[in-house]
């Protein structure tokens, strides 16, 4: 295999990159049978086995023997788990399977300056500690052509088996010791990075990684606890722009034509695997304007000494330039809303990249990638545009420790988005938002069980109603609970907590009972634990001057008895909009509305608060 004609040396800034992935004892993931500025920035994309041609006229496409999936509607929700195919080589490594290597850097050197043959060659350079007593190293790598390993510079034994690329053996050290393995391959990808062309007939190229596709393309620790830094080095045709996560830190001339485009994420802000993408492109770009600033700690700093600020763009294909700065004309001000409500926006600056993503919005780090037929068909949808932004923040800052609690990036995502339009359009609109959200959360096929589940071994299976309408509605209640003001504190706490690490439930959990100082075990358990949600029969009838209410929960047995404050709005009869509320903790309970007997009508719910279904045979 040739070399690329492109080079870069780890210098000696990569050694003080500070780790800050947070590690959670007593958590393994059971691993199944083997078998989302001013001046846009650019990104990468590499890898090398059978080629797969990515027709990129058509939105959302999967490899063509699959079925097509269905992209995320306007609103942000998620895919049904049986609209996207079983992928092949996505057996996973639990997290102590990946332990003995923690990558603390990649450098991925790629050369697709020959886009249309469907193949690119690279160099990976990964730099990380090796536990102690460790004589060799696994990285989950699968389908490309591996032409040499260096281990600290010399030649080393490396071995294929699965979607495994083993290192040594070698010396084992008696202490975690820094070691820089550097890898050189190259093929046709047959997943992760796909090859094909725009509109007008252009060869484009672009990675899609989720959940844990990065494997077919370059060689790492595949799963969201070992977050990493990275640098991106990428040789593209004279005439094509590359987008990648981070700041463009260089465009330079080839040694043999095209240009070679350098972008590197902050060396405080580690991100996934599944978030690192590249995308090349004969884009068109749109600056949006700055946003975040004086809350962009990762942003290049302002030249004249103000605050430093993310630039917001669009990077559009062939003809959606003009469509793109219009629709995502809003994209800065979420940036902003969200640094203010959440914390300061976590990276360099936010591109929003029309692309092949199978999914209809991907939310790489810095860079998001959203499906072409959106575009094309002027039907981008808002809502997915803030669900993508919100997941900067959850998901991407701060990412599930565990796959089985996914919830804490998609639920977070689905709530955040709507909350954006609550702030900006009015409680009205959020009301109407949040009421689909929980029609399409009581109606999912997954109702019956928790959101925390790890039953199934494909990681599609997660893309349920459950980690994103029902994990909203989690923390919509949540809020209820606990009121405006603790739980946006609680909100804030657990994401400085957690900022570039990884999260589980009970760190959700916990945060919400620091800031609130109250025992919420009970709340965690019926709505996250545990299966369903309050199906709920009422009755109500005149009383003496009274209004009777009867409340019972006849959900199934086997999901819980909830513990929930329910609240009624009175229509006509003299008490028109006259409210009342009871906690009910048992499968029965009793209201009684004081000078409402001649109500002519009773509502459930009116601020949509609660997820519950409710028949009323003479109410609403």
């Amino acid at each position: 295999m040739s070399r690329l004609r492109f080079t870069s040396e780890f210098d000696g800034r990569r050694a003080s990159i500070q780790r800050r992935l947070r590690r959670h004892g007593g958590e393994r993931e059971a691993a199944p049978q083997a078998g989302t500025r001013s001046e846009a920035r650019v990104r990468p994309a590499g890898v090398l086995a059978a080629l797969l041609v990515f027709g990129l006229s058509s939105a959302c496409r999967p490899a063509p023997d699959g079925p097509r999936p269905t992209p995320i509607p306007a609103d942000g929700e998620g895919l049904d788990a049986a609209s996207v195919a079983p992928e092949p080589g996505l057996e996973m490594r639990g997290p102590a399977d990946r332990a003995g290597y923690d990558i603390a850097h990649y450098l991925l050197e790629l050369d697709l300056s020959r886009p249309a043959s469907g193949r690119f060659e690279a160099i990976a350079t990964l730099r990380g500690d090796v536990a102690a007593g460790a004589d060799r190293v696994d990285l989950d790598f699968i389908g490309l052509e591996v032409g040499s390993v260096l281990l600290d510079g010399a030649a080393a034994e490396f071995g294929r088996g699965g979607s495994v690329l083993t290192i040594g053996p070698f010396e084992p050290s008696a202490d975690v010791t820094e070691r820089e393995i550097r890898i050189e391959y190259g093929g046709a990808p047959e997943n992760g990075l796909f090859f094909g062309e725009d509109r007008d007939g252009e060869p484009a190229v672009f990675a899609d990684n989720w959940p844990n596709r990065a494997r077919w393309w370059f060689p790492s620790n595949d799963h969201p606890l070992d977050k990493a830094t990275a640098r991106f080095e990428v040789l593209a045709p004279e005439g094509f722009e590359v987008i990648a996560n981070g700041r463009l830190v260089e465009r330079r001339p080839g040694a043999e034509g095209g240009t070679t485009w350098i972008w590197e994420t902050d060396p405080g802000a580690p991100i996934p695997s599944y978030t690192m993408v590249v995308g090349m492109a004969r884009f068109e770009r749109r600056p949006l304007g700055e946003a975040g600033c004086g809350l962009s700690p990762a942003a290049p700093p302002d030249p004249g000494g103000g605050e430093a600020c993310a630039d917001v763009s669009v990077w559009a294909l062939a003809g959606d330039g003009d469509y793109g700065a219009e629709r995502f004309a809003r994209a800065p001000d979420m940036l902003a809303y969200y640094s203010e409500l959440i914390g300061p926006y976590p990276y360099e600056k936010l591109a929003h990249v029309e692309s092949s993503t199978r999914f209809g919005g991907m939310e790489n780090s810095s860079a998001i990638f959203y499906g072409r037929g959106g575009w094309e068909e002027r039907r981008m949808g808002e809502g997915v545009i803030a669900h993508e932004t919100a997941h900067q923040w959850f998901g991407d800052a701060v990412s599930p420790a565990s796959w089985s609690h996914l919830w804490v990036s998609e639920g977070f995502a689905s709530y955040f988005s709507p909350l954006y339009f609550e702030a900006r359009d009015g409680v009205e609109a959020f009301r109407s938002l949040m009421t689909s959200s929980r029609e399409v959360a009581v109606g999912s096929d997954v109702v019956g069980q928790a959101i925390v589940d790890s039953s199934s071994n494909q990681l599609f299976d997660l893309l349920n109603r459950n980690n994103y309408q029902k994990g909203a509605w989690v923390l919509h209640m949540l809020r209820g609970q606990l009121g405006d003001e603790v739980f946006f504190r609680g909100i804030r706490d657990y994401y400085a907590r957690h900022l570039h690490g990884v999260a589980l439930t009970a760190d959700v959990r916990a945060a919400f009972e620091a800031a609130s100082g109250q025992e919420l075990g009970w709340f965690f358990d019926q709505w996250v634990h545990g299966p369903g949600h309050p199906q709920l029969e009422i009755e109500w009838r005149p009383e003496g001057s009274e209004l009777m209410v009867s409340i019972r929960q006849v959900q199934p047995a086997e999901w819980p008895t909830f513990t929930l404050d329910l609240e009624f709005e009175v229509e006509g009869g003299g008490a028109d909009g006259r409210r009342a509320s009871v906690r009910t903790e048992t499968r029965e309970a009793t209201l009684r509305i004081p000078g409402a007997a001649a109500a002519e009508g009773l509502v459930f719910d009116p601020d949509v608060s609660v997820l519950a279904t409710a028949e009323m045979p003479d109410g609403r």
